[in-house]
């Protein structure tokens, strides 16, 4: 069943429009925080599958004479190409992949986009069979495709490694579940569009659920650093501090001024204190670890501590000494 006269699906069509309306509803709130940078790579990401599925719904078709058939599939294959060239700079953003970084930058023109526009227009100028030309440009980047899912296999080891200690699998499986549908893809370059339709958008479904759950997580972050900060009176005496507060709490907020921090790393010595890592006090600083790393760093050497232990101890009994 197709919509509209053309040969869109409706099922892809129906993914379009869901896909569609969440746009909108994440755009909003990206441009209620700008800084947000995980939501605009995912913005990005769902407005590259959104126009993916209306190139594949619509070409190619013959009832458009005035467009040729070469054109059609160029731009059916291009907007895949770069969705797909753009999933492990996604990756490499949002998840902090460090392994992804040339594969993010130079390896999707190296091994995807060159090899296919090469093979494909070489093949066709001579045989001038676009689906033969099709198979065989698909060949090096569907190799590449198995390479790139090892890279980010091994990159997601090292980046979620505490997860993995503290036998957390659910982010860790999430992810690596997201990406399969879109390898697999690569192998049939003649699948049917209600079957490409399903894996592709089964695959980005996986990852909106992870982009929810990681929205959550941050957001209960957010909450936790401004009732952390509300309470924190920098200065204030520790018999003129709310009574109200827990006596640790009033230990803190009378010591922390005391050893000449910055107002970014009273904000950083807050986080620690929540029991954060370098990685949530970046993303919701929108700083970098590197970045974050120097700032512990400044304030070990001004607390004269080596330690995020021995740092906690230092304010909690400065008072004492």
């Amino acid at each position: 069943m197709h919509v509209f006269g053309t040969d869109i699906h409706i099922v892809t069509f129906c993914f379009i429009v869901i896909e569609a309306v969440f746009f909108v509803y994440q755009f909003f709130y990206y441009l209620y925080w700008p800084k947000d940078q995980n939501r605009k790579y995912y913005l990005i990401l769902l407005f590259l599958l959104i126009v993916k599925n209306l190139a594949m719904g619509l070409f190619p078709d013959p009832q458009y004479t005035s467009i040729p058939m070469v054109i059609q599939y160029a731009f059916t294959y291009a907007a895949g190409f770069i969705m797909a060239s753009y999933f492990p700079y996604y990756f490499y953003r949002s998840y902090n992949l460090e392994g992804l970084r040339f594969h993010a930058t130079y390896g999707v023109v190296l091994f995807l986009y060159t090899p296919f526009t090469l093979i494909f227009t070489t093949e066709y100028l001579f045989t001038s069979d676009i689906d033969s030309a099709i198979a065989h440009g698909l060949v090096i980047p569907a190799a590449y495709s198995l390479v790139l899912a090892y890279v980010m296999y091994k990159s997601m080891q090292k980046a979620f490694r505490k997860e993995l200690d503290n036998r957390e699998y659910f982010e860790v499986v999430g992810v690596y579940c997201s990406v399969v549908p879109f390898v697999a893809i690569a192998f049939f370059p003649n699948i049917a569009q209600v079957t490409e339709a399903i894996i592709t958008n089964l695959g980005f479904t996986i990852l909106t659920i992870l982009f929810i759950r990681r929205s959550v997580l941050q957001a209960r972050l957010d909450k936790a650093k401004l009732l952390a900060l509300s309470k924190l009176k920098i200065g204030t005496p520790l018999h003129g501090i709310d009574p109200t507060i827990d006596l640790d709490q009033q230990i803190f907020e009378a010591n922390i001024s005391m050893f000449n921090l910055t107002p970014r790393e009273k904000e950083v010595v807050g986080l620690v204190r929540l029991g954060k890592t370098n990685k949530s006090i970046g993303e919701y600083l929108q700083i970098s670890d590197r970045t974050v790393s120097k700032h512990i760093e400044n304030i070990f050497q001004k607390t004269e501590v080596n330690s995020r232990t021995e740092l906690m101890r230092r304010i909690m009994q400065k008072q004492e000494e």
